[in-house]
C-alpha cells in the first residue's frame, strides 16, 4: 500500500508539473491558429491587389490561394514546434522545423512549374495561330520542352537530383529521333528505288545510242 501511496503521489505530482507546460502549449497553439488564418487572408490580399492570378492563370487555379495556404501553414507549424518545444519535445520539434523549412522550397518549385506550364501553352498557341505546315506537331514540341525545363529547374528546390528527368529526356530523344529515322528511311524507300531506276534507265538509254 505504501509503494502504491507512492506511485500515485509522484503520478499526481507529475500531473500538476506537467499541467502549467499543456496549458502553455495550448495556448501557443491556439495563437498559431489566429495568427496564422489573418495571415493568410493578409496574403492573399496583396496578392489580388498586385493582380497575381492575372498573369497566371491555368484551369482556375489562384497562385494567390497557394500563397495564402503557405503563409498561413508556416505560421501553423511554427505555433506546433513552439508547443512542442514548450513540452520538451524536441525530436517532434526538429522534425516540424524541417517540415517548416521545406514549404518555401516547394512552393517556389510549384511555381515555376507553373509559369513553365503556362509558357508552354502560350508558345504552342502561338506556333499554331502561324498556321505553317506542321505549325501543331512545332508547338507541341515545344510545349513539352518548356515544361521540361521548368520541371528540371523546380526539382533542386526541394533537393531532387534533376539527372534522372535528364536521362529519361535523353531516352525520349533517342526514341523519337530513331522512330523518325525509321519512318523516314521506310517512306523514302520506294522513292529512292524510282530515282535509282531513272538514274540507271538513263545511263542505259545513252550506252545504246553510243552503240548505234
Amino acid at each position: 500500500m505504501e509503494a502504491l501511496s507512492v506511485l500515485l503521489t509522484n503520478l499526481g505530482q507529475s500531473t500538476i508539473d506537467f499541467l502549467p507546460n499543456l496549458i502553455g502549449a495550448l495556448i501557443l497553439l491556439l495563437l498559431g491558429y489566429v495568427v496564422g488564418k489573418v495571415v493568410g487572408i493578409v496574403i492573399e490580399k496583396i496578392c489580388i491587389s498586385a493582380k497575381v492570378d492575372k498573369y497566371i492563370k491555368s484551369k482556375g487555379f489562384k497562385l494567390s490561394y497557394l500563397f495564402k495556404v503557405a503563409g498561413a501553414w508556416i505560421i501553423y507549424l511554427l505555433a506546433i514546434q513552439a508547443a512542442f518545444q514548450y513540452l520538451g519535445i524536441m525530436a517532434l520539434a526538429t522534425f516540424v522545423d524541417k517540415i517548416v523549412n521545406f514549404i518555401p522550397m516547394a512552393v517556389g518549385a510549384a511555381i515555376i512549374i507553373i509559369v513553365g506550364y503556362v509558357l508552354g501553352n502560350f508558345f504552342e498557341e502561338q506556333i499554331k495561330a502561324s498556321e505553317g505546315k506542321y505549325s501543331s506537331l512545332i508547338g507541341r514540341i515545344v510545349n513539352f520542352f518548356t515544361v521540361y525545363v521548368a520541371i528540371a529547374l523546380a526539382l533542386p528546390f526541394i533537393g531532387i537530383d534533376p539527372s534522372l528527368v535528364n536521362n529519361i529526356l535523353l531516352v525520349i530523344i533517342g526514341s523519337v529521333g530513331l522512330g523518325f529515322a525509321i519512318a523516314m528511311g521506310l517512306g523514302l524507300k520506294d522513292i529512292v528505288a524510282k530515282e535509282a531506276e531513272k538514274y540507271v534507265g538513263s545511263i542505259e538509254k545513252s550506252f545504246a545510242k553510243k552503240k548505234k
